[in-house]
This record gives structure tokens, sequence and C-alpha cells, in this order.
């Protein structure tokens, strides 16, 4: 039986996207036990994808790159002679990039006229939880007639069929080598924090994703006053909202801040080591998910049907349920009240914490 022998992937969208990615890689794998499989990912994440066991090579694709160095890094991609070209994220700029690698084929998202350099177009209008969206893609590998003289479909790995019954049993898992552990290990120790400690994650990639800096001070403030420890996370451009928010607290010394002092690698080691997480709806909650974590997750303009974390821990969904107009998408209120993340308050959350045992 023919084989194709190597496999490229791009995918530029968000830390949350990738880690959503997971379990499609683990299906492609699958599909293509012995074929080279290769990722391009968003600069700023990719380092997440490099302990992917599925995955044999991962570039990073700067996205303020110009036209030129744009042109210059799909020319070099282009020397792996790709067989197979997979667009699991569908915009322009992924659509270009694989046009110049030039794999033989090209299966992917192309909807809005992007599908323009396909082989074949993937149906992306499937609502569902993106893990399922991208699972959706695996299923379409295997319908593709494009494909259908390099693997027998009756002894393919995931049938067809199963795709379906396989919603909420795939999650991300996400392997952290040794190393990042041991780095975890002691920049917690260099805190002096101990084990059962609760992370909170202030940040979020839109300003509407941002729960209120007082609110996630109150929520310090009462989870203190239970006997939790409280570690601050995020990225370094989060250091300013931590410190405002630090500010407000009242036991200091309760509090722990690694804000902008770990990679993504070191930051899966240090959630694998919390008892619990409190994000909003940003990439570190899918990050922490992702290595078994307890996670607590405030929706606002985004939809958790489409976004909620998914792993073998509790994962629990905070949204403002009175609202007609949300999830909206949108990076600003378009009502300007901001009435899905403002009524949300410290004490609500406490709650369930509490109903759900988790403090």
């Amino acid at each position: 039986m023919n084989q194709i022998k190597r496999i490229v992937v791009i995918d530029l969208l968000y830390l949350g996207d990738l880690i959503f990615a997971h379990p499609f890689f683990a299906e492609l794998r699958k599909l293509f036990p012995k074929a080279r499989i290769d990722l391009i990912a968003n600069s700023n994440f990719a380092e997440i994808m490099r302990v992917n066991k599925n995955i044999d090579n991962v570039y990073s694709y700067n996205k303020n790159w110009n036209v030129l160095r744009s042109y210059e890094f799909a020319k070099e991609i282009k020397q792996n002679n790709y067989q197979l070209a997979l667009n699991i994220h569908g915009n322009w700029r992924t659509a270009l990039l694989l046009k110049i690698v030039s794999a033989d084929k090209v299966i992917g998202y192309g909807s809005k006229g992007r599908g323009i350099f396909l082989d074949q177009k993937v149906d992306d209008t499937i609502n569902s939880h993106m893990i399922d969206f991208y699972l959706y893609f695996i299923k379409s590998l295997q319908q593709s007639h494009l494909l259908e003289k390099y693997f027998d479909r009756n002894n393919s790995a995931l049938e067809v069929s199963q795709i379906s019954n396989k919603r909420e049993k795939l999650f991300p898992t996400l392997r952290i080598e040794n190393k990042y552990i041991q780095t975890a290990e002691k920049k917690l120790k260099d805190l002096s924090l101990k084990a059962g400690f609760i992370v909170l994650n202030t940040g979020g990639s839109w300003k509407t994703k941002r729960w209120p800096e007082k609110y996630f001070a109150e929520l310090a403030n009462l989870l203190i006053e239970k006997g939790h420890d409280i570690l601050f996370v995020g990225g370094p451009s989060d250091n300013k909202r931590v410190k405002d928010i630090i500010f407000h607290i009242d036991k200091k010394e309760k509090t722990y801040n690694l804000t902008g002092e770990t990679s993504l690698l070191e930051l899966a080691a240090v959630c694998k080591k919390a008892n619990l997480i409190i994000s909003g709806d940003t990439g570190p909650v899918h990050v922490a998910a992702a290595v078994g974590t307890n996670t607590v997750t405030i929706f606002g303009p985004s939809d958790e049907e489409k976004y909620a974390p998914r792993g073998r821990a509790k994962n629990i969904i905070i949204k403002n349920k009175g609202l007609d107009c949300r999830p909206c998408g949108e990076h600003e209120c378009p009502l300007k009240h901001f009435k899905c993340m403002r009524e949300i308050k410290a004490e609500k959350i406490i709650d369930l914490l509490q109903t759900e045992d988790l403090i």
C-alpha cells in the first residue's frame, strides 16, 4: 500500500487552540503511524507543542514578520517536500503560506474564499467544542477521496463512526519533561510556597476576557481568609495588572508572584503543583486542565460551549446566565456595560468552590 511519509500541519492560533489540538495530533498519528508529522505554529506558543510525542518537528512562525521574511520562511519549509499539508487554522495568512510550501495535496478549512488554494475544503461550520471541531477534520481525512489510496479505511485506528461517540472522552494531555518540573519546583521553593496553593491567572488576550482587577483582589482576600496561599501567574504583559491587584490584597505575605517569570512549559509544571487555578478564558487555564489540575474559568464574551477547558480533573464554568447578549465574541463590549464580567462577584465564586469541595 502507498504511504504518506511527510505531513505538515499549520495552526497559528492562540495557546488554548494549540492545547485543544492535542487529540487531533494523537488521532492523526494513528492514521499515519510511520509518517513525519510537522507543525507550523505561532512563535509565541510553539514551545508548548515541542513536547508532543505525536509531532516530529515544530516550526515557529512570527506573525510580526513582513511579507519577505514570511516568504523566505515558507520557501525554507518547502524544502521538506511534503506530500500532505493540513490547514486547521484556515485564514488567509495560513492559506498563502501553504501555497508557497507547495505540498502535493492540501486539505483544510477555507471559508470566505480562502479555500482557493486547497485540493479539498473541510466544512468549518460545525458548531461544536474546538476539540471536536478538530476531530471532525480527522473524520474528513478518513472520508477523503484524495487519500483513499494511502490507508485502509476498514483498518483505520479511529473509525469514522466513532468520532461522535468519543466526545468528552478525548481531552488534551500535556507531557512535561523532568527538566521543566525541576525548574518549576526550584522557583516554588525559592518563593517558600508549599503544595496546595491556588493559582490566579488574571490576564486575557482580549480586554473583555479579563475579570476586573478589584474582583481578583476581593477573591484573593476571601481565599486567604480561608487559609489558602495565592500564586499569580501570567505573561510579561500582565505584570502591571498583577501588581495593581496585589496592592489591594490585605495579607500580602500570603501572596506570591511568578508573573512573567516562567516559560510556557515551566508554567505547565507550576500549574501541575497547584490545587486549583482560577482564570478567565485564556491559554494558561487550558494548560492547567491539560496537566490535570482543577480549573474554574470565568467566561464573558467567549463561548463556553466551544472553549471550555477539558481535562481529567474538575473543570468548572462560571458565567452570567442572565444575559442574552453573551457570548458575543467581541474584543470590546458592544453595549458598553460589560455585564458579562462585572456582574460576577467574588462571593459567587467562593460559594461555588465550596459547593464543589475545591476549598
